[in-house]
């Protein structure tokens, strides 16, 4: 009777799971292609530029770099001039066309960035692996990185 009990009772707890999305900044279940095209159609709207930002919730450098977006010198200006598209590559098996597309930034490593004005053009890459590194990124490097991309904005994309 135990046995049956405890069988039941493992049963119905197993049938009741549902896997949580997984934590971290890259949504796995996202439509890239969608959340590209919208971030172009804001960013014509409003001159702002668009930051595709090619990476995986298993990739520490990913997740540290997610983190210096959020510190109070960077989040303003990433706020300020930037519509940021999170695509997620999950285990090299994902969005690999997007990439493509954008001059595969991913080969030197992720997290890789891509920013477009909002007519698509590419204005910068870090396809040369510059942010593949990023758990040594201070969140003064990153916001460098991000006024020397605004300062390359094409004259026809500002507003």
């Amino acid at each position: 009777m135990k046995t049956l009990a405890l069988t039941t009772l493992l049963t119905l707890a197993i049938g009741a799971y549902t896997p949580a999305r997984a934590q971290g900044p890259y949504d796995n279940r996202a439509d890239a292609h969608k959340d590209i095209q919208a971030a172009l159609a804001q960013a014509q709207a409003d001159g702002k530029l668009v930051l595709l930002d090619f990476g995986a919730n298993w990739c520490l450098d990913c997740i540290v770099l997610s983190h210096l977006y959020e510190d109070q010198t960077v989040r303003p200006f990433l706020d300020d001039n930037f519509h940021v598209v999170n695509v997620d590559v999950g285990n090299w098996d994902r969005n690999l066309d997007v990439s493509q597309r954008y001059g595969s930034p991913i080969e030197g490593g992720i997290p890789a960035l891509v920013i477009l004005a909002g007519s698509g053009e590419v204005v910068a890459s870090t396809k040369n692996g510059a942010l593949a590194d990023a758990r040594t990124a201070t969140a003064r490097e990153v916001l460098d990185y991000l006024k020397g991309w605004v300062a390359q904005k094409p004259a026809h994309a500002a507003r």
